[in-house]
């Protein structure tokens, strides 16, 4: 039987549903800087003094506290919000999705702008994925091409967060659909370019990430790259464990959900006392050897600070997602794989720059397990600073072979496992 075609009314729903999230996620992405710019100065002021400091702390918890009301009201915002996706679109979760956008936009603001070291990414594909929702249920549409318009919501939510609509389309196909007809691709990009598309009218079509140089490969340079990528494929592994360890010790500390969603605003406050530079979800750890690099020690011990961080705010269940954190992770594993070379005398200071924008994309390959979303996302993250892609292939497929290897559980399936197993209040359809 021949497939039906995408009709007028699943067009005209799909293009309705990317402009919501293209103006909601955009509204999601003004306010944050607000916040963070607040927190900045709130920072500066706990510097001078002891007292100072002290203060700094109490109104850095405080946030907390309100952010703890947002995810009592609703639990199914905690995280990313990814899992959550996946599990509605497999049937196993049922939610609100006016509960989800309201509280998500409000605790995801206060979480992310505030410099704790998650990211918008997740949250934006969650609050799209019920934008999605809430279009499907009030137009009263069919299971599939409910799945249809909430899955493309849900890309179109990356899309905007990122600039992204090709990565947009790839994830919704690769890691929500996994499969899809031609009525799910047609519907999916035309919600994620309408999303895109209005994004940018808002907020202009600036790149995530400004690399302020082209991006070339020596061809002798070529063997080093699976050095890279067996690296960043370990680290993938190591990530996954580590976060997977802090949802488990957090599932296991019995104290009210206050005190878990205040703790992670308490030991991120001491941290950023100590060095402000580990601000955020790690934009400028990814830009420092463009600008003036650090030592190797410090590299090393910035990977150990950030996922320390992130496992503390994250599996703690405050609405923030991994997908930034885990690349600019990535992109400190490239830069000390990178950094090592070069006081080796193997390679030059370029070459070290090409590694640490490559290894964002290996890195999330190795971690999501969705290595095409992986490359185009940072080719578009990145404005196509990397002059062609074989670079990126190669480092990508390698540690997402190495992962493989080692029989690491893709990051969203295991952490929807544990929300099944974890979270006795989940609705299952």
């Amino acid at each position: 039987m021949v497939e039906k075609r995408l009709d007028f009314r699943i067009g005209f729903l799909s293009i309705l549903t990317g402009a919501f999230v293209g103006v909601i996620v955009s509204i999601f992405r003004l306010a944050i800087p607000y916040v963070t710019t607040f927190v900045q100065h709130l920072l500066a002021f706990g510097n001078e003094s002891i007292l100072q400091s002290l203060l700094f702390i109490l109104s850095f918890s405080a946030l907390g506290l309100i952010v703890a009301w947002n995810v009592k009201k609703e639990p199914l915002i905690g995280g990313s919000g990814i899992p959550q996706v996946i599990g509605k679109l497999a049937g196993k979760l049922e939610f609100s999705w006016p509960s989800i956008l309201f509280h998500k936009l409000m605790g995801g603001i206060l979480t992310i702008g505030s410099g704790l070291t998650v990211g918008r990414e997740g949250p934006s594909i969650q609050i799209g994925a019920a934008i999605g929702q809430g279009v499907a249920e009030k137009a009263k549409l069919n299971k599939d091409n409910q799945k249809y318009l909430i899955s493309g919501a849900a890309g179109a939510g990356m899309a905007a967060a990122f600039n992204s609509p090709v990565s947009g389309i790839i994830f919704a196909l690769e890691e929500l659909l996994k499969r899809t007809s031609r009525r799910g691709f047609l519907s999916s990009s035309l919600t994620i370019i309408t999303a895109t598309l209005v994004s940018i009218a808002l907020l202009g079509n600036k790149a995530t990430l400004v690399i302020p140089i082209s991006l070339k490969l020596a061809g002798k340079n070529y063997p080093y790259l699976i050095l890279l990528g067996i690296i960043v494929g370990l680290s993938g592994v190591f990530f996954n464990k580590v976060i997977l360890f802090g949802k488990g010790l957090y599932a296991k500390w019995q104290v009210s959900t206050t005190i878990k969603s205040v703790f992670p605003f308490f030991i991120t406050a001491l941290f950023l006392l100590w060095d402000p530079r580990l601000i955020g979800s790690g934009e400028s750890l990814i830009l420092m050897p463009f600008n003036e690099n650090v030592g190797m020690l410090t590299l090393i011990s910035f990977y150990f600070i950030k996922l320390f961080l992130l496992v503390v705010a994250f599996a703690s269940g405050l609405p923030g997602g991994i997908f930034f954190p885990l690349l600019s992770l990535g992109s400190l594993v490239g830069n000390i794989v990178g950094s090592g070379l070069l006081m080796g005398g193997l390679i030059t200071n370029q070459t070290v720059l090409v590694f640490t924008v490559i290894a964002m994309a290996a890195h999330f390959a190795a971690v999501v397990r969705a290595p095409l979303t992986g490359i185009f996302l940072i080719l578009e993250m990145t404005g196509g600073s990397i002059g062609y892609l074989l670079p990126v292939a190669l480092v990508t497929f390698i540690a997402y072979f190495i992962a493989e290897l080692c029989q690491s559980k893709p990051i969203y399936e295991a952490l929807l496992g544990l929300l099944l197993k974890n979270e006795p209040s989940v609705q299952r359809s």
